[in-house]
């Protein structure tokens, strides 16, 4: 009976020369439909896809401000507010899991008095390592533990752990050494065991100077970061690759039009001899340069020139704005950022409503399909199975929303609300247009609402007529108590005055009416 043949399992860097034999080959057949003669990437200065290597993408983010904004726009947006972890939706009482885990933030920065529930550290840790992660193919976050093992050893579970500290690498500081082999592992593919490059500044006699301290770490010490995940779970593609010449091509106008302008703002000079000398003119060459060098480079202001004269040569200065703005447009489309929030808060202040709804729907698409699952959930997890939380029956994370009315937002819409009902109570509208329509149609209240207004509206006028009649009704009361209540000598002046006052009245008749 021959021996059955044991399955060759590929290793992950087998697999990915293999995905990159396969890339080689479309860019091969794109190429055939292509003008054969031309190379556009090599005519153009861009390499080629394959040999853009994470240092590359590195240099680029840490030199090119474009570059670093492609990569930091997304995480700063997705964490511009802060989530809650909780385990129970109970706002009264806090469970055990939800102390531990405001716990961990005050203890995680060291010994600190500050309190603030806004502030846990352990959310700019994760998006510190969000934003690395962008740079290359994926980024890591190191746990720190007290088990008092070193960094390759397995990290097992140990009730009370501490978390004594976090650190974010990318790509070209966290390079996988080794991968899960085994089909049968549900870690098939992914990494076993990392090398971390850690750097420290210290001072010498020229300044600060950088040295590199690099560590074998196991991957239950690290969570393991990959944005835009395509066929693999480990690498995803760098934010950077699809506008990667685009943004060489703003490096080469941001330093192309500092350059014409420089050599512009300098124009050359033309030294030409007088016609009248012919052809044959010895020119002393070194002398002429000597004069010049002192022209251009120091203060003298002057050239001594005979039989020669010196021409002023016309500088063409371009502006390369047009130009540029072509590439902020190209790159805006390919990320699908509105482009005025791409260029940051000043401008972002003029994006329109439309614009703002927008983004912030995708903004909360990337905290629910990528920044939950992939990040917050991953590392609560670990923390969880370590022992440095504790296990909860089940916890839950919420997000605010972003399109909440800011406070200032809240207060204009209730002074238009008001002035609007000031108006419709004072224009009388009522006779065209009920109470529930105005409050319901005009000001969008729900009919629950409205109808909770009109009757408190109502019990409130019933109230204030029976106050009325109240009044009313003690002041007849107090009118009657003080006219039974006349002294007798204004009686027997009343009763002396009348008939006078009539005499007085026909003694002043005229004699026809009497």
């Amino acid at each position: 009976m021959p021996k059955p043949v044991e399955p060759v399992v590929p290793t992950f860097n087998q697999f990915r020369e293999l995905v990159d034999n396969v890339i080689m080959s479309r860019d091969q057949l794109i190429k055939r439909y292509l003008d054969p003669r031309r190379d556009y990437n090599d005519e153009c200065g861009y390499p080629a896809t394959n040999e853009i290597t994470a240092s590359d993408y590195k240099n680029l983010y840490e030199r090119n401000g474009i570059a670093a904004r492609v990569v930091e726009i997304m995480p700063q947006e997705s964490w511009q507010v802060q989530p809650l972890v909780f385990e129970d939706e109970d706002k009264e009482t806090e469970t055990a899991f939800e102390e531990a885990w405001m716990e961990l933030g005050r203890e995680l920065g060291g010994e600190s008095w500050y309190e603030d529930d806004e502030c846990n550290p352990v959310y700019e840790y994760l998006e510190r390592a969000d934003q690395l992660s962008g740079i290359g193919h994926y980024g890591v976050l190191l746990l720190g533990l007290d088990d008092g093992k070193e960094l390759y050893e397995l990290a097992e579970p140990r009730n009370g752990q501490k978390l004594l500290f976090l650190r974010a690498f990318d790509e070209t500081l966290a390079q996988i050494t080794r991968y899960e082999n085994d089909p049968s592992n549900p870690r098939f593919g992914h990494p076993v065991e990392y090398s971390l490059t850690f750097s420290s500044v210290g001072e010498n006699t020229s300044g600060l100077s950088q040295t590199t301290v690099t560590q074998k770490v196991h991957w239950t010490r690290v969570i393991h970061l990959a944005d835009n995940l395509g066929s693999s779970e480990i690498v995803g593609v760098p934010r950077q690759r699809p506008v990667y010449n685009r943004l060489l091509d703003l490096t080469k106008l941001y330093g192309g039009s500092a350059e014409m302008y420089w050599r512009g703002a300098f124009p050359g000079l033309s030294l030409e001899t007088h016609p009248q000398l012919g052809g044959d003119v010895e020119v002393d060459t070194s002398a002429l340069r000597g004069q010049l060098e002192n022209y251009m480079n120091g203060l003298q202001r002057y050239l001594n020139l005979i039989g020669m004269s010196a021409k002023s040569l016309a500088p063409q200065v371009v502006d390369p704005s047009a130009q540029i703005e072509v590439q902020l447009d190209a790159i805006c489309i390919v990320i699908a950022t509105p482009k005025r929030i791409f260029m940051g808060s000043e401008r972002g202040e003029l994006a329109s409503s439309q614009d703002a709804k927008a983004w912030n729907r995708r903004v909360q698409r990337r905290q629910s399909k990528y920044v939950t699952p992939r990040v917050i959930v991953p590392f609560v997890n670990r923390l969880i199975k370590l022992g440095v939380l504790p296990v909860p029956k089940q916890y839950g994370l919420g997000w605010p929303d972003l399109d909440a009315l800011s406070d200032a937002e809240l207060a204009a819409i209730a002074v238009h609300k008001t002035e609007a009902m000031a108006k419709y109570v004072q224009g009388s509208v009522e006779n065209l247009m009920l109470p529930m329509d105005y409050i319901t149609r005009i000001l969008g209240f729900s009919r629950d609402e409205a109808t909770t207004i009109i009757d408190a509206v109502m019990e409130e006028m019933d109230e204030r007529e029976e106050e009325q009649e109240q009044l009313m009704e003690e002041a007849a009361k107090l009118a009657e108590q003080q006219a039974a209540v006349v002294p007798p000598g204004q009686q027997r002046q009343g009763a002396t005055n009348g008939p006078q006052s009539k005499a007085t009245q026909v003694q002043g008749q005229p004699a026809q009416q009497r």
